[in-house]
Protein backbone atom coordinates (compact mmCIF):
# COMPACT_ATOMS: atom_id res chain seq x y z
CA UNK A 1 0.00 0.00 0.00
CA UNK A 2 1.65 3.14 -1.09
CA UNK A 3 1.29 6.28 1.44
CA UNK A 4 0.04 9.59 0.07
CA UNK A 5 2.71 12.13 -1.32
CA UNK A 6 3.30 15.11 0.48
CA UNK A 7 1.70 17.30 -2.11
CA UNK A 8 -1.55 15.23 -1.40
CA UNK A 9 -0.89 15.51 2.09
CA UNK A 10 -0.49 19.28 1.54
CA UNK A 11 -3.78 20.05 -0.73
CA UNK A 12 -5.53 17.65 2.25
CA UNK A 13 -4.61 19.83 5.01
CA UNK A 14 -5.52 23.56 3.30
CA UNK A 15 -8.56 21.41 2.28
CA UNK A 16 -9.71 21.00 5.61
CA UNK A 17 -8.52 24.46 6.62
CA UNK A 18 -10.53 26.19 4.10
CA UNK A 19 -13.63 23.91 5.36
CA UNK A 20 -12.80 24.96 8.55
CA UNK A 21 -12.84 28.80 7.93
CA UNK A 22 -16.29 27.94 5.99
CA UNK A 23 -18.14 26.40 8.84
CA UNK A 24 -16.09 27.93 11.71
CA UNK A 25 -18.70 30.14 13.85
CA UNK A 26 -17.34 33.92 14.61
CA UNK A 27 -16.37 34.28 18.10
CA UNK A 28 -19.46 36.02 20.33
CA UNK A 29 -18.34 39.45 20.50
CA UNK A 30 -20.21 41.86 22.80
CA UNK A 31 -23.21 43.21 21.68
CA UNK A 32 -24.05 47.02 19.89
CA UNK A 33 -25.01 48.57 17.13
CA UNK A 34 -25.09 47.00 13.47
CA UNK A 35 -21.95 47.41 11.64
CA UNK A 36 -21.63 47.76 7.80
CA UNK A 37 -18.49 46.09 6.26
CA UNK A 38 -15.18 47.41 6.20
CA UNK A 39 -15.85 51.11 8.30
CA UNK A 40 -17.84 49.01 10.69
CA UNK A 41 -19.81 51.77 12.88
CA UNK A 42 -18.44 54.78 11.51
CA UNK A 43 -21.46 56.46 10.65
CA UNK A 44 -23.61 55.38 13.69
CA UNK A 45 -21.44 55.61 16.74
CA UNK A 46 -22.04 58.92 19.00
CA UNK A 47 -20.54 61.82 18.75
CA UNK A 48 -21.47 63.88 22.10
CA UNK A 49 -22.49 62.65 24.94
CA UNK A 50 -21.61 59.06 24.57
CA UNK A 51 -21.73 58.05 27.64
CA UNK A 52 -25.23 58.69 27.69
CA UNK A 53 -25.35 56.24 24.65
CA UNK A 54 -23.19 53.45 25.54
CA UNK A 55 -25.59 53.24 28.84
CA UNK A 56 -28.71 52.99 26.76
CA UNK A 57 -27.24 50.09 24.70
CA UNK A 58 -26.21 47.95 27.85
CA UNK A 59 -29.70 48.69 28.49
CA UNK A 60 -31.69 47.70 25.44
CA UNK A 61 -28.82 44.37 24.97
CA UNK A 62 -29.49 43.48 28.91
CA UNK A 63 -25.56 42.84 29.11
CA UNK A 64 -22.72 45.05 31.40
CA UNK A 65 -20.46 45.25 27.95
CA UNK A 66 -21.28 46.28 24.33
CA UNK A 67 -19.02 46.95 21.89
CA UNK A 68 -18.25 48.34 18.21
CA UNK A 69 -16.31 48.74 15.44
CA UNK A 70 -14.36 51.11 13.50
CA UNK A 71 -12.46 50.43 10.60
CA UNK A 72 -11.16 46.98 12.32
CA UNK A 73 -10.85 48.49 15.50
CA UNK A 74 -12.49 47.04 18.17
CA UNK A 75 -14.21 49.41 21.28
CA UNK A 76 -15.56 47.26 24.28
CA UNK A 77 -17.25 49.70 27.05
CA UNK A 78 -17.98 48.66 30.37
CA UNK A 79 -21.11 49.50 31.65
CA UNK A 80 -21.18 48.22 35.47
CA UNK A 81 -18.79 48.37 38.39
CA UNK A 82 -18.28 44.87 38.74
CA UNK A 83 -16.81 44.19 34.50
CA UNK A 84 -14.55 47.31 35.44
CA UNK A 85 -13.01 45.72 38.47
CA UNK A 86 -13.23 42.02 36.74
CA UNK A 87 -11.22 43.07 33.75
CA UNK A 88 -9.35 46.03 34.90
CA UNK A 89 -8.44 45.06 38.43
CA UNK A 90 -8.61 41.16 38.26
CA UNK A 91 -7.28 41.15 35.16
CA UNK A 92 -4.93 43.75 34.83
CA UNK A 93 -2.22 42.31 33.54
CA UNK A 94 -3.54 42.35 30.34
CA UNK A 95 -5.61 45.82 30.30
CA UNK A 96 -3.31 47.92 31.91
CA UNK A 97 -1.93 49.31 28.66
CA UNK A 98 -3.23 52.54 26.76
CA UNK A 99 -4.82 53.30 23.24
CA UNK A 100 -1.85 55.25 21.59
CA UNK A 101 -3.37 57.31 19.35
CA UNK A 102 -1.40 58.86 16.31
CA UNK A 103 -3.53 62.37 16.51
CA UNK A 104 -2.22 62.51 20.39
CA UNK A 105 1.29 62.67 19.45
CA UNK A 106 0.64 64.54 16.35
CA UNK A 107 -0.57 67.17 18.55
CA UNK A 108 2.15 66.98 20.92
CA UNK A 109 -0.27 64.97 24.01
CA UNK A 110 1.86 62.35 24.02
CA UNK A 111 3.92 63.89 26.85
CA UNK A 112 0.95 63.14 28.81
CA UNK A 113 2.07 60.22 31.23
CA UNK A 114 -1.09 59.05 31.62
CA UNK A 115 -1.90 58.34 28.15
CA UNK A 116 1.35 56.32 27.61
CA UNK A 117 1.84 53.00 26.76
CA UNK A 118 2.21 50.14 29.95
CA UNK A 119 5.98 49.27 30.41
CA UNK A 120 9.37 50.75 32.24
CA UNK A 121 8.56 54.26 30.61
CA UNK A 122 5.55 54.73 32.19
CA UNK A 123 6.35 53.50 35.65
CA UNK A 124 9.39 55.84 35.74
CA UNK A 125 6.90 58.93 35.74
CA UNK A 126 4.20 56.95 38.21
CA UNK A 127 7.29 56.62 40.35
CA UNK A 128 8.54 59.75 39.88
CA UNK A 129 5.05 61.32 40.61
CA UNK A 130 3.65 58.94 43.57
CA UNK A 131 6.78 60.41 45.43
CA UNK A 132 5.55 63.47 45.46
CA UNK A 133 1.22 62.74 45.21
CA UNK A 134 1.35 59.73 47.59
CA UNK A 135 -1.53 60.06 50.61
CA UNK A 136 0.76 60.64 52.74
CA UNK A 137 2.98 63.42 50.82
CA UNK A 138 -0.20 65.89 49.80
CA UNK A 139 -0.11 67.23 53.31
CA UNK A 140 2.51 69.10 52.55
CA UNK A 141 0.46 71.17 49.99
CA UNK A 142 -2.30 72.41 52.29
CA UNK A 143 -1.14 75.93 53.23
CA UNK A 144 -0.70 76.67 49.13
CA UNK A 145 -4.60 75.33 48.72
CA UNK A 146 -5.78 77.07 52.07
CA UNK A 147 -4.13 80.15 50.46
CA UNK A 148 -5.65 79.76 46.64
CA UNK A 149 -9.40 78.97 48.36
CA UNK A 150 -9.30 82.23 50.47
CA UNK A 151 -8.22 84.52 47.63
CA UNK A 152 -10.94 82.55 45.81
CA UNK A 153 -13.01 83.31 48.71
CA UNK A 154 -12.48 87.16 48.65
CA UNK A 155 -13.22 87.17 44.63
CA UNK A 156 -16.55 85.58 45.13
CA UNK A 157 -17.23 87.93 47.53
CA UNK A 158 -16.04 91.02 45.15
CA UNK A 159 -17.67 89.92 41.84
CA UNK A 160 -19.67 86.67 42.54
CA UNK A 161 -21.27 86.76 38.63
CA UNK A 162 -17.58 86.01 37.28
CA UNK A 163 -17.21 82.75 39.70
CA UNK A 164 -16.41 80.44 36.83
CA UNK A 165 -12.90 82.26 36.60
CA UNK A 166 -12.46 82.45 39.84
CA UNK A 167 -13.04 79.47 40.66
CA UNK A 168 -10.69 78.30 37.29
CA UNK A 169 -8.14 80.46 38.74
CA UNK A 170 -8.09 79.34 42.48
CA UNK A 171 -7.70 75.63 40.82
CA UNK A 172 -4.76 76.54 38.74
CA UNK A 173 -3.24 78.93 40.51
CA UNK A 174 -2.73 76.41 43.34
CA UNK A 175 -1.53 74.08 41.19
CA UNK A 176 1.37 76.47 39.34
CA UNK A 177 2.54 77.44 42.89
CA UNK A 178 2.82 73.99 44.27
CA UNK A 179 4.62 72.33 40.78
CA UNK A 180 6.53 75.36 39.16
CA UNK A 181 6.57 77.97 42.58
CA UNK A 182 4.43 80.19 39.79
CA UNK A 183 2.29 82.79 41.46
CA UNK A 184 -0.87 83.36 39.30
CA UNK A 185 -2.23 87.16 39.79
CA UNK A 186 -5.23 87.27 37.68
CA UNK A 187 -7.32 84.91 34.82
CA UNK A 188 -5.79 86.08 31.97
CA UNK A 189 -2.34 84.87 32.96
CA UNK A 190 -0.17 83.44 29.88
CA UNK A 191 -0.08 80.02 31.77
CA UNK A 192 -3.36 79.73 32.44
CA UNK A 193 -4.33 81.00 29.10
CA UNK A 194 -1.77 78.33 27.76
CA UNK A 195 -3.16 74.76 29.90
CA UNK A 196 -6.81 76.29 28.29
CA UNK A 197 -6.20 75.74 24.87
CA UNK A 198 -3.86 72.97 24.88
CA UNK A 199 -6.76 71.20 27.40
CA UNK A 200 -9.46 72.26 24.42
CA UNK A 201 -7.03 69.77 21.93
CA UNK A 202 -6.84 66.90 23.99
CA UNK A 203 -10.87 66.85 24.76
CA UNK A 204 -10.98 67.13 20.31
CA UNK A 205 -7.79 64.68 20.07
CA UNK A 206 -8.74 62.22 22.95
CA UNK A 207 -12.54 61.18 21.42
CA UNK A 208 -12.01 57.32 19.76
CA UNK A 209 -12.82 57.32 16.02
CA UNK A 210 -12.25 61.21 15.60
CA UNK A 211 -9.52 61.25 13.53
CA UNK A 212 -8.72 58.09 10.45
CA UNK A 213 -5.20 58.40 11.50
CA UNK A 214 -5.77 56.86 14.67
CA UNK A 215 -7.11 53.62 12.95
CA UNK A 216 -4.01 53.75 9.98
CA UNK A 217 -1.33 55.28 12.02
CA UNK A 218 0.69 54.90 8.64
CA UNK A 219 -1.10 57.85 7.36
CA UNK A 220 0.72 60.71 9.90
CA UNK A 221 3.69 60.09 7.12
CA UNK A 222 1.80 61.73 4.40
CA UNK A 223 3.41 65.43 4.16
CA UNK A 224 1.06 68.49 5.73
CA UNK A 225 -0.12 69.28 1.28
CA UNK A 226 -1.28 66.27 0.45
CA UNK A 227 -5.02 65.91 -0.35
CA UNK A 228 -6.80 64.91 3.06
CA UNK A 229 -3.93 65.70 5.54
CA UNK A 230 -5.84 68.37 7.17
CA UNK A 231 -5.50 66.37 10.24
CA UNK A 232 -2.05 66.99 9.90
CA UNK A 233 -2.13 70.76 9.12
CA UNK A 234 -4.36 71.06 12.34
CA UNK A 235 -2.02 69.08 14.61
CA UNK A 236 0.40 71.60 13.54
CA UNK A 237 -1.35 74.37 14.83
CA UNK A 238 -2.06 73.05 18.19
CA UNK A 239 1.53 70.62 18.96
CA UNK A 240 3.71 74.77 19.54
CA UNK A 241 0.96 75.57 22.65
CA UNK A 242 0.74 72.05 23.98
CA UNK A 243 4.57 72.02 23.74
CA UNK A 244 4.90 75.88 25.66
CA UNK A 245 2.66 74.11 28.12
CA UNK A 246 5.13 71.63 29.06
CA UNK A 247 8.32 73.53 28.92
CA UNK A 248 7.86 77.06 29.63
CA UNK A 249 7.36 76.77 33.43
CA UNK A 250 10.26 73.61 33.71
CA UNK A 251 13.13 76.53 31.80
CA UNK A 252 11.83 79.32 34.12
CA UNK A 253 12.52 76.57 37.49
CA UNK A 254 15.51 75.04 35.65
CA UNK A 255 17.09 78.61 35.03
CA UNK A 256 16.31 79.55 38.18
CA UNK A 257 17.93 76.26 39.78
CA UNK A 258 21.11 76.85 37.82
CA UNK A 259 21.62 80.78 38.66
CA UNK A 260 21.53 79.69 42.17
CA UNK A 261 18.08 81.27 43.74
CA UNK A 262 15.82 78.03 43.46
CA UNK A 263 12.46 78.38 44.16
CA UNK A 264 10.73 76.03 46.35
CA UNK A 265 8.60 74.20 44.11
CA UNK A 266 7.79 69.97 42.94
CA UNK A 267 9.71 70.74 39.90
CA UNK A 268 12.55 72.32 41.36
CA UNK A 269 13.38 69.33 44.17
CA UNK A 270 13.02 66.90 41.16
CA UNK A 271 16.12 68.82 39.13
CA UNK A 272 18.22 68.77 42.50
CA UNK A 273 17.54 65.01 43.37
CA UNK A 274 18.19 64.54 39.25
CA UNK A 275 21.66 66.29 39.70
CA UNK A 276 22.38 64.35 42.42
CA UNK A 277 21.85 61.05 40.81
CA UNK A 278 24.31 58.45 42.01
CA UNK A 279 22.95 55.34 39.80
CA UNK A 280 24.46 56.69 36.43
CA UNK A 281 20.97 57.18 35.05
CA UNK A 282 20.68 59.01 31.42
CA UNK A 283 20.13 62.65 32.95
CA UNK A 284 18.54 64.00 29.86
CA UNK A 285 15.81 61.07 30.40
CA UNK A 286 14.92 62.10 34.00
CA UNK A 287 14.32 65.51 33.18
CA UNK A 288 12.01 64.75 30.34
CA UNK A 289 10.44 62.34 32.52
CA UNK A 290 10.24 65.35 35.33
CA UNK A 291 9.02 67.63 32.33
CA UNK A 292 6.30 65.29 31.50
CA UNK A 293 5.02 64.64 34.91
CA UNK A 294 4.93 68.14 36.19
CA UNK A 295 3.18 68.80 32.91
CA UNK A 296 0.68 66.32 33.18
CA UNK A 297 -0.33 67.08 36.68
CA UNK A 298 -0.44 70.72 35.93
CA UNK A 299 -3.08 70.15 33.23
CA UNK A 300 -5.33 67.55 34.59
CA UNK A 301 -5.34 69.21 38.42
CA UNK A 302 -6.64 72.49 36.82
CA UNK A 303 -8.81 70.68 34.62
CA UNK A 304 -10.80 68.48 36.44
CA UNK A 305 -10.85 70.49 39.53
CA UNK A 306 -12.57 73.64 38.08
CA UNK A 307 -15.15 71.15 36.72
CA UNK A 308 -15.56 69.47 39.72
CA UNK A 309 -15.99 72.72 42.22
CA UNK A 310 -18.38 73.96 39.52
CA UNK A 311 -20.34 71.11 39.74
CA UNK A 312 -21.01 71.48 43.55
CA UNK A 313 -22.02 75.50 43.00
CA UNK A 314 -24.11 73.73 40.17
CA UNK A 315 -26.09 71.28 42.98
CA UNK A 316 -25.86 74.19 45.72
CA UNK A 317 -28.01 76.60 43.49
CA UNK A 318 -30.36 73.00 42.39
CA UNK A 319 -30.69 71.64 46.22
CA UNK A 320 -30.31 74.86 48.29
CA UNK A 321 -31.86 72.16 51.47
CA UNK A 322 -28.55 70.62 50.93
CA UNK A 323 -26.75 73.98 51.29
CA UNK A 324 -28.55 74.94 54.38
CA UNK A 325 -27.64 71.28 55.92
CA UNK A 326 -24.36 71.65 55.17
CA UNK A 327 -24.20 75.40 56.50
CA UNK A 328 -25.73 74.33 59.63
CA UNK A 329 -22.91 71.02 60.18
CA UNK A 330 -20.11 74.10 59.49
CA UNK A 331 -21.77 76.16 62.34
CA UNK A 332 -22.41 73.77 64.90
CA UNK A 333 -18.82 72.14 64.55
CA UNK A 334 -16.97 75.25 64.06
CA UNK A 335 -18.68 78.56 65.38
CA UNK A 336 -18.02 81.72 64.36
CA UNK A 337 -14.83 83.49 63.74
CA UNK A 338 -12.62 80.71 61.96
CA UNK A 339 -12.78 78.81 58.50
CA UNK A 340 -12.32 74.85 58.32
CA UNK A 341 -8.84 73.00 58.09
CA UNK A 342 -8.63 69.61 57.25
CA UNK A 343 -8.36 68.67 60.55
CA UNK A 344 -11.88 69.41 60.53
CA UNK A 345 -12.38 66.63 58.24
CA UNK A 346 -13.80 63.48 60.22
CA UNK A 347 -16.10 66.23 61.93
CA UNK A 348 -17.74 67.20 59.16
CA UNK A 349 -19.14 64.07 57.39
CA UNK A 350 -21.85 65.97 55.34
CA UNK A 351 -19.42 67.99 53.88
CA UNK A 352 -17.79 65.16 52.46
CA UNK A 353 -20.64 63.45 51.42
CA UNK A 354 -21.41 66.34 49.20
CA UNK A 355 -17.88 65.98 48.00
CA UNK A 356 -18.83 62.58 47.34
CA UNK A 357 -22.56 62.77 45.45
CA UNK A 358 -20.93 65.22 43.51
CA UNK A 359 -18.41 63.19 41.76
CA UNK A 360 -20.86 60.39 41.68
CA UNK A 361 -23.84 62.85 40.51
CA UNK A 362 -21.59 64.61 38.11
CA UNK A 363 -17.93 62.85 37.16
CA UNK A 364 -15.49 65.17 36.03
CA UNK A 365 -14.47 62.12 33.82
CA UNK A 366 -17.36 60.10 32.43
CA UNK A 367 -15.62 58.14 30.10
CA UNK A 368 -12.70 57.01 31.77
CA UNK A 369 -9.16 56.98 29.52
CA UNK A 370 -8.86 54.55 26.99
CA UNK A 371 -7.20 51.23 28.12
CA UNK A 372 -5.92 48.46 25.38
CA UNK A 373 -6.08 44.38 26.07
CA UNK A 374 -2.81 43.20 24.95
CA UNK A 375 -4.20 39.71 24.39
CA UNK A 376 -7.30 37.54 23.28
CA UNK A 377 -9.87 37.50 26.59
CA UNK A 378 -13.54 36.32 27.07
CA UNK A 379 -15.92 37.78 29.27
CA UNK A 380 -19.53 36.51 30.14
CA UNK A 381 -19.47 34.78 27.45
CA UNK A 382 -18.05 37.34 25.08
CA UNK A 383 -14.64 37.26 23.20
CA UNK A 384 -12.62 40.39 23.34
CA UNK A 385 -9.56 40.28 20.60
CA UNK A 386 -5.87 41.59 21.50
CA UNK A 387 -5.58 45.31 20.81
CA UNK A 388 -9.32 46.40 21.51
CA UNK A 389 -9.78 49.85 22.92
CA UNK A 390 -11.58 49.16 26.23
CA UNK A 391 -13.01 52.25 28.03
CA UNK A 392 -14.96 52.24 31.30
CA UNK A 393 -17.72 54.49 31.37
CA UNK A 394 -17.78 55.92 34.79
CA UNK A 395 -21.00 58.01 34.26
CA UNK A 396 -23.53 54.19 33.83
CA UNK A 397 -21.36 52.93 37.06
CA UNK A 398 -22.25 56.35 38.81
CA UNK A 399 -25.89 55.97 37.86
CA UNK A 400 -26.60 52.38 38.48
CA UNK A 401 -29.76 52.52 40.59
CA UNK A 402 -28.89 49.39 42.32
CA UNK A 403 -26.31 50.64 44.00
CA UNK A 404 -27.62 54.32 44.01
CA UNK A 405 -31.50 54.36 44.10
CA UNK A 406 -32.71 57.60 42.01
CA UNK A 407 -29.42 58.63 40.62
CA UNK A 408 -30.08 61.41 39.34
CA UNK A 409 -31.15 62.87 42.09
CA UNK A 410 -28.25 64.98 43.91
CA UNK A 411 -28.95 63.60 47.07
CA UNK A 412 -25.62 63.36 49.88
CA UNK A 413 -27.78 61.77 52.62
CA UNK A 414 -27.42 58.17 50.74
CA UNK A 415 -24.19 58.40 51.98
CA UNK A 416 -24.95 59.19 55.43
CA UNK A 417 -26.44 56.69 58.27
CA UNK A 418 -29.39 57.59 60.86
CA UNK A 419 -26.80 59.28 62.89
CA UNK A 420 -25.27 61.38 60.23
CA UNK A 421 -22.30 59.56 60.14
CA UNK A 422 -20.44 57.96 56.67
CA UNK A 423 -22.04 54.33 55.91
CA UNK A 424 -19.69 52.09 54.87
CA UNK A 425 -21.79 49.66 52.94
CA UNK A 426 -22.70 52.67 50.01
CA UNK A 427 -19.97 51.98 47.36
CA UNK A 428 -17.73 55.07 47.14
CA UNK A 429 -17.60 56.98 43.47
CA UNK A 430 -14.16 55.69 42.93
CA UNK A 431 -14.97 54.88 38.92
CA UNK A 432 -14.54 58.98 39.16
CA UNK A 433 -10.64 58.48 39.28
CA UNK A 434 -10.45 55.43 37.48
CA UNK A 435 -9.67 51.53 37.19
CA UNK A 436 -7.20 49.18 38.52
CA UNK A 437 -3.15 50.27 37.73
CA UNK A 438 -4.20 52.92 35.62
CA UNK A 439 -6.44 54.77 38.13
CA UNK A 440 -5.80 58.84 39.02
CA UNK A 441 -2.72 58.91 41.32
CA UNK A 442 -3.64 62.39 41.80
CA UNK A 443 -6.78 61.16 43.09
CA UNK A 444 -5.34 62.15 47.27
CA UNK A 445 -4.57 65.84 46.53
CA UNK A 446 -7.78 66.27 44.30
CA UNK A 447 -10.19 65.36 47.18
CA UNK A 448 -8.75 67.22 49.45
CA UNK A 449 -7.87 70.68 47.30
CA UNK A 450 -11.81 69.29 47.46
CA UNK A 451 -13.32 69.21 50.31
CA UNK A 452 -11.28 72.50 51.59
CA UNK A 453 -12.82 74.45 48.82
CA UNK A 454 -16.39 72.82 49.16
CA UNK A 455 -16.44 73.53 53.29
CA UNK A 456 -14.51 76.97 53.13
CA UNK A 457 -17.10 78.05 50.44
CA UNK A 458 -20.09 77.01 52.71
CA UNK A 459 -18.75 78.11 55.60
CA UNK A 460 -17.48 81.80 54.97
CA UNK A 461 -20.51 83.01 52.71
CA UNK A 462 -22.37 79.96 50.74
CA UNK A 463 -23.05 79.77 47.35
CA UNK A 464 -24.17 82.17 45.27
CA UNK A 465 -27.97 82.60 44.34
CA UNK A 466 -29.16 82.01 40.95
CA UNK A 467 -29.69 85.98 40.33
CA UNK A 468 -25.64 86.41 40.31
CA UNK A 469 -25.82 83.63 37.76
Amino acid sequence: MHSPSPLVLVAACLGLYIVSLIFRRPRRLPPGPRTLPIVGNLFNVPKSLEWLEYQEWARQHGSAVVHYQILGTHYVILNTAKAATDLFERRSQIYSDKDERAMIHLSGWGRNWGLMKYGDYWRAHRRLFHQYFRSTAVQAYHTSSKRAIHQLLYALRDSPARFWEHVRLMAGSNILRIMYAVDVQADNDPNLALVKKAIQVVQKVGAPGTYTVDSFPILQNIPEWFPGAQFKRQAAQWRPFVEEMYIRPFRDVKEALDSGEPKPCVLSDMLTNIAQDQEGRDRAMLETVAINTTGTAYAAASDTTTCALLTIILAMLLYPDVQRAAQKELSDTLGRGRLPDMKDQASLPFITAILKESLRWRPPLPLGVAHKSTADDEYEGYFIPAGSVVIGNAWAMLHDDERYPDPDTFDPRRFLDGDGKLRKDVPDPVQAFGYGRRVCPGRYFAMDVLWLAVASLLSAHGVLHREAC
